[in-house]
């Protein structure tokens, strides 16, 4: 008998709670034409509001729902150093309060970099996060990127030079007694700000080599570094392995944030200013216009004033992205998503995001000259990094708020 009092009780509460949703919508505009100066109105009908950013999104879906296929959702807790999330006594240390890391996929273990430049392992996602500290040579003051090519891992990184930043790409044999690395490339000069050095493993000119992406410049003073030619800053750089030697291979760039390479193709995503955040085809020796052109426009920027940047980036002789995010979603990595991880998901790439803590399933046209759709999958947390495991068929990615490791799988 209790229990259908309980059910009763239960319909009801939803009914009455529906009924008052409506009605409380239905009179949002009258209360406020009748009442625009109460600061009870202001409140409660201010655009970043519980009713307004419930009605927000039409037809989101939540996990473990999308809108063809169902994703399981789970988190893996990583034992980082306990200093890590501490800021740094060095004042000369980059610090961030979020626990920045990535990580590669090796021989069925997932080898981890914190930004510190500190080296795990974790031998077993799937079935333990038991996480072992590596010993390692590596001084690092910042850490941008990791990239395994056969038996090395390549990290780029920055050091300091009296306040400066010089960007370094240094590699080691894979031994999990003790990591011991050369410096592939060091930056001649220095940047106080930016320099984050995304890589790819690419062949040029029948030349193995990695791409990395450099920025300069701070929020809204980019300087000019990006459209200098003779600058290392602002650029996607092409380094040959076997010799060494670095050369421009584009230009134009504000933070790029995510690589994509294979074969002849190379997509990057590249934070905006604010605003703007964009997806690039990658071509040699061609000019992505920052900080000219850009879809976002300055942080300090005034509704009152004109555009601060041009907006057609093809009219000032620069090459258009294939798609610009407005607002911003702190736009992050790009990987390729194989097609036998669901019949649904066919010729589709990821992308991630920081603070718009979502992933992206984006759809190219077969040229890649432009995005044609994509679904956002919300998730809750800033992602840094992304890898696909082939073996397991699993998505993973880096959460940096509380050092875990994200792991989507079909249900």
């Amino acid at each position: 008998m209790k229990k259908i009092f309980l059910y009763i009780f239960l319909i009801l509460f939803i009914i009455l709670s529906l009924i008052g949703f409506i009605f409380f919508s239905k009179i949002e505009k009258s209360f406020v034409e009748k009442f625009p100066n109460l600061r009870f109105t202001k409140y409660l009908f201010k655009s970043d509001s519980l009713l307004n950013k419930i009605n927000n999104d039409y037809n989101v879906k939540f996990l473990p729902n999308t809108e063809f296929i169902k994703l399981e959702f789970q988190k893996k807790k990583i034992n980082f150093k306990d200093k890590y999330y501490k800021p740094p006594q060095d004042k000369s240390v980059a610090y961030t309060s979020f626990g920045t890391f990535f990580f590669e996929i090796y021989e069925g273990k997932i080898f981890i970099v914190d930004f510190l430049g500190n080296l795990y392992v974790v031998n077993d996602l799937k079935h333990s996060t038991s996480t072992e500290n590596l010993k390692s040579d590596l001084k690092a003051k910042r850490v941008y990127d990791t990239l395994i090519i056969e038996d090395n891992l390549y990290i780029s990184f920055a050091t300091y030079l009296n306040g400066c930043k010089k960007i370094n790409v240094s590699f080691s044999k894979i031994e999990l007694n003790n990591f011991k690395f050369q410096k592939l490339f060091e930056s001649n000069k220095c940047e106080e700000n930016g320099v984050p050095g995304r890589m790819q493993y690419f062949v040029h000119n029948n030349k193995k080599g990695i791409l990395l992406s450099t920025s300069g410049g701070s929020y809204d003073k980019p300087g000019i570094d990006p459209q200098d030619k003779s600058s290392l800053f602002g650029k996607i750089l092409f380094i040959e392995l076997k010799s060494k030697k670095n050369y421009l291979y584009s230009y134009g760039h504000r933070v790029i944030q995510g690589l994509f390479a294979e074969n002849d193709l190379i997509l990057s995503t590249e934070h905006g200013p604010r605003g703007g955040d964009e997806v690039n085809k990658i071509l040699f020796d061609k000019n992505y216009g920052w900080p000219i052109a850009s879809y976002g426009e300055k942080y300090s920027f005034d509704y009152e004033k004109k555009p601060t940047y041009k907006k057609s980036h093809q009219d000032e002789g620069f090459e258009e992205p294939l798609f610009s995010f407005i607002t911003a979603i702190g736009i992050s990595e790009i990987i390729k998503l194989p097609n036998n991880f669901s019949p649904h998901f066919q010729n589709k790439f990821i992308i991630s995001s920081l603070f718009g803590r979502s992933i992206f399933i984006v759809n190219f046209d077969k040229n890649f000259s432009r995005v044609i759709n994509y679904e956002k999958i919300f998730l809750n947390e800033r992602i840094r990094d992304l890898k696909y495991d082939k073996k397991n068929k699993l998505i993973l990615l880096a959460l940096e708020e509380n050092g875990e490791i994200g792991i989507l799988n079909l249900k």
